[in-house]
């Protein structure tokens, strides 16, 4: 498909400041004219001293208006730093004096490049030798540092204006993000000396000279002793904690261990002088600087004006809340639009090539847009107000204002009807009811209306090919090697699939081996940047035999890699802001940014040499919300079972809130709740035709009291209220009918299983087994060879938000040997589930003794079987743990657990609650 176009600077339609009126010139008054000068009075003398302060303001305005680099006022963003950055240059050395007293330095390097445009994606490739000279003279150590930077830039402005990472006091031009290199200097300089740097010749990636100058900040690293540290880390506020730990942890500084932060607080940094003298032995520039960084992978989202959808392709926006979304492009050209989970409505653009599609969905969710026929650009867009419910790192430029409209047309009316009937209204430009377009030469301005772009992030991969290896490297420890995999697939083709061949070889012998070959379906998000399709990926996992150091990878030409590797110690990916958002309970993120990761990418060995022959692919990827899981579409295509716990334990229904949108298929576990009268659609066929099922909890008030349904306002149902709970059968004609609950006071609640028919709130209702510290809980089944399956845990903590741990065995789960295969995922037999319920959400035991609602915590742990085990019967034991050392509050004394299979279809038709976990790093 074709990439999406680049962005151009949106055009100034501000309109232009009326004129002032000339001034009338000022005439001389003849003497007749009505006055006369006095010519007589005395002409009083100019006191000197205000020529010379005249004459000294005079000076001062010329010397600043000299002054290089002053931007224009209003062009540029105020520095946040200022410094002095001398330059290192492939000409001479730039020579540091070395104290004895510090152990390191570090050099911060920025390289300003010629560039007339802001390109974000443009590596930078650059480098120095530094030479360690000891106090007699003589070179001792010398080693070459290749870094590569990019430019940190707003591509929506000219270069030179809005936000920089770096930028010149004087000249034109960009400068890099920062590159951080330590030079450890205790061990080759014990008695101190000097650090000679001189700049490499820069090279872009086919070999073509680069024309930069490499800036340097020299900071020499001192240590403090272990009373000076303490005292120090008592002097620092919450602010300059945090900010420390920031540079070395996703964690806060508070949460670091004591070691770390003694190792963090030890240090100290002093700025290094250049020897020699300015102009003669060096060159030095002032240097602007700000936090701001492009983020990475890099937001291609960023601004762009135009993005490619169509039969094949869709884009993916994520938003927050309700909203009124523009559509622009080719006049005439049908577009699809799902707001989260509900069935799709096509809008036709109207003559002008626009239409508006109103969300009304409050949740968290992601707008799926594609369109019917080939491909076609579109751009989107959203009122200034609107605009921020997008979801993401997403700049948001302005968009023209529409053209004015035309009277509407029958074509725009039918267009706008049949989007209301799908539960979006879409209004046509043609059918737009804003006054300001209403007839030609209108005068009121249109409302300023941002673009709300996909977020479209770029990742590298590496491309396999059959006889030249991608070589990776296994650390000391490493016993799994994670691949993800994906396939090109033409775009122009038709082809919904792909195949991918991955050979691994670790040894010469037949056995020290392993081979994947996969059928790979078509991604319809994804795309790389030379124009083939990508397919969706998949990870393969590969464990050699103990003592492998180096793995060569090779395949199909078409395949592509991305080396993974296990982050040790870290057991659940945290999403970085402002994507750590609640979702619903069986969605989550795909390709969102994290700030820690079970999965960390891996270099290979030989990088640099498959870079410099130009054996990678760039991925754009879309951040967007998914049900959990590879391909799920339907429920029948979500293999999934619950499972009962063994011997019976106590059993409670637990009713979870969600949301269910217009026209959206009802899920079989929903109930409806009758808070107020409520409009829901009646079933015409299959089980529930013609009834709803009603159950109800009432306030103690009310026993012996009467509870009434009403049906379309007619009494359809009259009954005693006998006890506090109950539950009604009530025939119903099919179609959309208004049902209201009287009788149960003001703390009863009621709920039925019909869906809202116009869309609305809804609850999931699970069956939860209790779990006591006395009395563990067992789950029995069967995992066939080469099956993947992962068990979800419920778990919930009556009454009120709390802590608990829960320790799981999977008995005789030992991962078998695989060295000579590919596997999926990796089993962990036997650890602890920690968490808090209110996590996930709050939710209501329905059968518990009180009459709150909503106030019992709801966590989720997640249990995998991987395809590493062998095939057979598989038990797991859960048991509450006590409170752990250090736990800040008394955990749960008894939690209620519910536990869904995933991988596994259960027998016959199953109607209970459905999730989904995803099968897909």
């Amino acid at each position: 498909m074709t990439a999406p176009a680049k962005h151009r600077a949106p055009a100034d339609h501000t309109a232009p400041a009326p004129p002032r009126p000339a001034r009338p010139p000022l005439r001389a008054r003849s003497a007749t004219g009505g006055f006369r000068a006095h010519v007589s009075a005395p002409r009083k003398a100019l006191n000197p001293r205000w020529l010379i302060a005249m004459a000294l303001l005079g000076v001062t305005a010329f010397a600043l208006s000299m002054l290089p680099g002053a931007p224009p006022l209003g062009t540029s963003l105020p520095a946040e730093d200022e410094i002095l950055a001398y330059h290192i240059e492939p000409e001479r050395d730039l020579a540091i004096k070395i104290p004895a007293e510090i152990d390191a330095v570090e050099v911060t390097t920025w390289a300003a490049v010629k560039a007339d445009v802001c390109d974000s994606a443009r590596r930078y490739p650059y480098g120095f030798v530094a030479a360690f000279v000891n106090e007699r003279g003589k070179e001792v150590a010398r080693h070459v540092y290749d870094l590569e930077s990019r430019v940190s830039c707003d591509p929506d402005r000219p270069l030179g204006e809005g936000e920089y990472a770096a930028r010149l006091a004087s000249g034109a031009g960009a400068v890099t993000d920062p590159r951080s290199t330590l030079l450890i200097t205790h061990d080759v300089l014990p008695q101190g000396g000097q650090v000679r740097l001189r700049a490499k010749p820069a090279v872009d990636t086919d070999g073509r000279p680069l024309d930069l100058t490499i800036l340097s900040r020299l900071e020499g690293r001192y240590q403090r002793s272990e009373a000076s540290r303490a005292l120090y880390e008592q002097s620092l506020d919450a602010e300059e904690r945090r900010q420390m730990g920031r540079r070395v942890s996703a964690l806060g500084f508070a949460d670091l261990p004591e070691p770390s932060r003694k190792e963090l607080l030890r240090g100290w940094a002093r700025r290094l002088e250049a020897g020699g003298r300015e102009g003669i032995d060096y060159e030095m520039s002032r240097l602007l600087l700000r936090r701001f960084r492009m983020p990475f992978p890099r937001a291609e989202g960023r601004g762009a004006s135009e993005f490619v959808i169509g039969e094949r392709h869709a884009a993916a926006l994520n938003f927050r809340g309700p909203l009124s979304l523009d559509i622009e492009g080719p006049p005439g050209r049908t577009v699809r639009v799902a707001d989260g989970a509900s069935a799709p409505a096509s809008v036709e653009l109207g003559p002008l090539g626009r239409a508006t599609v109103r969300l009304s969905r409050e949740d968290i969710r992601t707008v799926v847009i594609d369109g019917v026929g080939p491909d076609f650009g579109v751009r989107f867009g959203a009122a200034e107000a609107q605009a921020m419910q997008q979801i993401g790192e997403i700049v948001h430029p302005a968009m023209p204002p529409p053209a004015v409209a035309p009277a509407p047309s029958a074509a725009a009316e039918a267009a706008g009807a049949a989007a209301e009937a799908a539960g979006a209204v879409a209004e046509a430009a043609g059918a737009a009811a804003d006054p300001a377009t209403d007839a030609p030469g209108a005068a009121r301005a249109a409302p300023l209306r941002l673009q709300t772009p996909p977020d479209v992030r770029l990742v590298r991969y590496l491309a396999l090919d059959p006889s030249d290896p991608v070589i990776a490297r296994m650390a000391p420890g490493q016993e799994l090697l994670g691949l993800l995999i994906r396939t090109e697939i033409e775009a122009s083709g038709g082809a919904n699939q792909g195949d991918a061949t991955v050979v691994a070889r670790w040894g010469p012998g037949p056995t020290e081996r392993a081979e994947l070959k996969v059928t790979l379906p078509r991604s319809r998000f994804e795309w790389w940047t030379d124009g083939f399709d990508a397919s969706e990926p998949r990870l393969a996992i590969l464990r050699p035999p103990e003592g492998v150091e180096r793995i060569e990878i090779t395949g199909d030409a078409r395949t592509h890699v991305r080396l993974r590797a296990i982050e040790p110690g870290v057991n659940e990916t945290l999403y970085r802001l402002p994507y750590r958002v609640t979702l619903a309970e069986d969605e989550t993120w795909r390709y969102a940014p994290f700030d820690v990761s079970t999965w960390t990418d891996v270099r290979a060995a030989n990088l640099d040499e498959l870079e410099r022959k130009e054996r990678f692919s760039d991925l754009r990827e879309q951040v967007r919300i998914e049900r959990s899981g590879e391909g799920a579409k339907s429920d029948a295509d979500r293999p999934e079972r619950i499972l009962l716990p063994e011997n019976a334990p106590v059993r409670r229904r637990l009713l979870m809130p969600a949301w269910q949108s217009a026209g959206e298929a009802s899920p079989g576990d929903a109930w409806t709740p009758l808070l107020v009268a409520k409009d829901v659609r009646v079933d015409g066929e299959g089980a529930r035709a013609g009834r709803l099922s009603v159950i109800y909890r009432a306030a103690r008030v009310s026993l012996g009291k009467e509870v009434a349904v009403r049906v379309d306002g007619e009494v359809a149902l009259r009954e005693p209220i006998v006890a506090l709970s109950g539950a009604l059968r009530v025939a119903a004609p099919a179609g959309t009918r208004r049902v209201e609950i009287e009788g149960l006071g003001g703390a009863g609640v009621a709920y039925t299983d019909a869906p809202p028919a116009n869309g609305g709130a809804i609850v999931r209702r699970r069956d939860v087994f209790e779990l006591t510290r006395a009395r563990p809980m067992t789950y029995r089944f069967k995992q066939a060879a080469g099956e993947t399956l992962h068990l979800v845990l419920f778990v919930v903590t009556p009454g009120a938000n709390a802590d608990y741990r829960i320790r799981y065995r999977i008995e005789g789960a030992k991962p078998g040997s695989r060295e000579a295969a590919f596997f999926r995922r990796v089993t962990i037999p036997d650890g602890v589930l920690a968490g808090r319920g209110g996590d996930l959400t709050r939710a209501t035991l329905w059968e518990a003794a009180t009459e709150e609602r909503g106030k019992d915590g709801v966590g989720r742990g997640v249990i995998r079987l991987g395809d590493d085990l062998a095939p057979g019967e598989r038990v797991v034991r859960l048991s509450l743990l006590g409170p752990q050392a250090g736990d800040a509050g008394e955990p749960a004394k008894a939690v209620w657990v519910g536990a869904v299979l995933v991988g596994q279809r259960a027998p016959g038709r199953d109607n209970g609650p459905r999730l989904w976990v995803e099968d897909d790093p």
